[in-house]
């Protein structure tokens, strides 16, 4: 679960602003009307630098745009200053975008600029942003040296706080007082300025301090207090940044950091803080996946590759603005160096192939990060077509289910309406065939009744659930009560019942759950025995372990049909069979759910015996 930092960026504004602090949509609009107004050309190259570096969070490519107005004016006007500010404002939007050695070279440049006018503020500051860009690249060694080599010219201006609040927070080996120490310093400096927006930056590093040393009483406290002067002051992307922190806090309660993960991004897409979208989204979907919850899941991906195709697309937009440009400024380079002597025109025509070079190495450096997010795409995709082929899956179940279920039923009340017909239209029967088609009949009816019941008991388990209700048993009564229902059957084809259950053995089981199974084993053992057979039910009991057998003198069954017993399957086979595979399913749903298990098997010489097994106590 990544966390948005928002000290990086305060590194990047605050040098050219500070004092009372505003939201940075209202410095913006304060800075294009100001704009309108001024008359100096140099004071215009100043005000479109700031309006460079205040666009930079909200729109990079208004802030590319502003930077490169800014150089080519500072170039025309001979405007050093103005030139190595406007190099800083495209350094900082190179490094958002993820270029760093590109925006290493600009701020290498401008340092060196900064230099020579001897604007040590800036020395410092540049310097600072440089050694953000080397622990970006993963040499904090290096980073770390270019904060202390800040801190050891014992400069206490504004810039100050921002140095000693970065290498707070970039440095994890410093101890919990060396941490406090530093923020202590960031607070003095940033209070003798009045620097409200660095003030809170402390806050959230203070918050950090507290939560590593498991204050978090203290911790919640402070956050909440410094939400609420982030609000006060109208700092939008402060705002976000706490929003951001309560979703660190409350990291082990999802639901909790779901919370204000949303609200961060409904406070980011509002305010157009677009560039912290799509971690912020990464951050929802790791919180989501987590509740399990599929459409959601599905939802905030949506979202997300949203996000990520619209920033793919401002990013080849950037990339072409930013070529445009350094052809532009080429050209320009070109033009100034026609009439100079040949060796000029040499030297001109190297500088054209580096920078031709530098063009191909920013081309590829971008083609490798526009690659990057389509197969972050590619992916996010993927999961999207294995949920659909999950949901197809279960869809195609219910489908073969549903098409048993109407074969079940069709095929006996064609049957009973054709014998109901037969009877209507020849009213010369004798007694005897009439007696024989109401049977026929009535066992018709007496199936569909069993079919209804069984579909019953099914939606009842698949929609509601069965309520466990333990309860001591006793198994041969169980099944003496089971005969009594299918007496009927039992007689019709003159089978003998024999329960051979010891009477004295007793399981504390569900009553209701444990009737359907024994109903339905001894129903298919009455189909399937011959007239004048013999069904028997034995009970043996091992350990803490009960097992109950169904013993018939059928034909049995192939190895095949075994295998597809306790299955649901469209290619199962006669619809006797389709009805028992949904029943004998369902049997084995319920055994699972009493803790035991089911099975069948062929007895010797002939017949099957179907038997389950049970905990005899709970």
């Amino acid at each position: 679960m990544s966390r948005l930092k928002p000290i990086l960026y305060l590194l990047l504004i605050l040098p050219f602003y500070g004092g009372k602090a505003q939201g940075q949509s209202n410095l913006i609009r304060a800075e294009q009307q100001k704009l309108h107004f001024v008359k100096d050309s140099i004071d215009y190259v100043n005000s479109i630098n700031r309006l460079g570096m205040l666009y930079h969070m909200k729109d990079v490519d208004s802030s590319l745009y502003y930077g490169m107005m800014a150089k080519d004016l500072a170039s025309k006007l001979q405007y050093p200053k103005g030139k190595a500010d406007a190099d800083n404002v495209i350094a900082s939007v190179l490094y958002i975008r993820g270029l760093y050695q590109e925006s290493l070279q600009l701020y290498t440049e401008a340092l060196s600029a900064y230099k020579v006018q001897k604007d040590t503020s800036n020395v410092s500051q540049v310097t600072m942003n440089i050694g953000n860009v080397y622990m970006s690249l993963g040499d904090t060694a290096k980073g770390l040296e270019l904060f202390r080599q800040v801190m050891r010219t014992g400069r206490t201006d504004s810039i100050m706080s921002l140095v000693y609040a970065n290498y707070c927070m970039s440095n994890s080996n410093l101890s919990d007082d060396s941490t406090q120490y530093y923020i202590n310093k960031t607070r003095k400096i940033a209070a003798s300025y009045k620097d409200y927006r660095v003030l809170i930056a402390v806050k959230e590093l203070e918050f950090d301090l507290l939560l590593k040393k498991g204050h978090n009483t203290e911790a919640l406290k402070l956050l909440g207090s410094t939400l609420a002067e982030a609000r006060k002051y109208e700092l939008d992307d402060q705002e976000i940044y706490l929003l951001s922190s309560y979703t660190t806090f409350y990291k082990n309660q999802p639901d909790s950091a779901l919370h204000y993960a949303w609200r961060s991004y409904q406070l980011a897409k509002k305010k157009d803080y677009v560039l912290e979208l799509i971690p912020i989204l990464k951050n929802i979907l790791s919180y989501t996946q987590l509740s399990g919850n599929k459409d959601q899941i599905i939802s905030v991906q949506q979202l997300l590759e949203s996000a990520m195709a619209e920033e793919n697309e401002k990013l080849k937009k950037f990339v072409g603005d930013y070529i445009k440009y350094n052809t532009i400024q080429r050209d320009n380079t070109v033009l100034s160096l026609v009439n100079k002597n040949s060796k000029t025109k040499i030297v001109l025509l190297i500088a054209i192939c580096v920078g031709g070079i530098f063009l191909l190495l920013f081309i590829y450096r971008l083609y490798q990060i526009s690659r990057k997010h389509q197969r972050e795409l590619e992916q996010l995709n993927l999961k999207v077509v294995e949920q659909n082929k999950t949901l197809q899956v279960n869809d195609e179940f219910k489908n073969k289910l549903f098409s048993i279920l109407a074969h079940d039923f069709r095929t006996p009340l064609i049957s009973t309406i054709s014998i109901a017909g037969l009877m209507k239209d020849n009213p010369e029967f004798t007694k005897a065939e009439m007696e024989q088609f109401y049977g026929d009949i009535e066992r018709q009816a007496s199936g569909m009744l069993e079919s209804f019941d069984t579909i019953l008991q099914w939606i009842k388990q698949q929609l509601s659930g069965y309520q466990y209700k333990p309860e001591v048993l006793v198994l041969h009564d169980l099944f003496g009560e089971s005969a009594a229902i299918l007496k009927q059957q039992l007689d019709a084809k003159k089978v003998t019942f024999s329960n051979q259950i010891p009477v004295h053995i007793t399981a504390t089981s569900d009553k209701e759950m444990l009737q359907f199974v024994n109903r339905n084993l001894l129903s298919n053992a009455i189909k399937f025995s011959p007239e004048g057979g013999t069904i028997v039910i034995s009970c043996g009991q091992d350990g803490n372990a009960i097992t109950v057998s169904v013993a018939d003198q059928g034909q049995g069954m192939d190895e095949q049909t075994i295998s597809k017993l306790f299955s649901v399957s469209s290619n199962f086979g006669s619809s006797t069979q389709h009805g028992a595979g949904i029943a004998l399913s369902m049997c084995k749903d319920f055994i699972q759910k009493l803790g035991g298990k089911i099975w069948a098997k062929n007895a010797a010489p002939n017949g099957a015996v179907f038997s389950y097994a049970i905990p005899s106590t709970v």
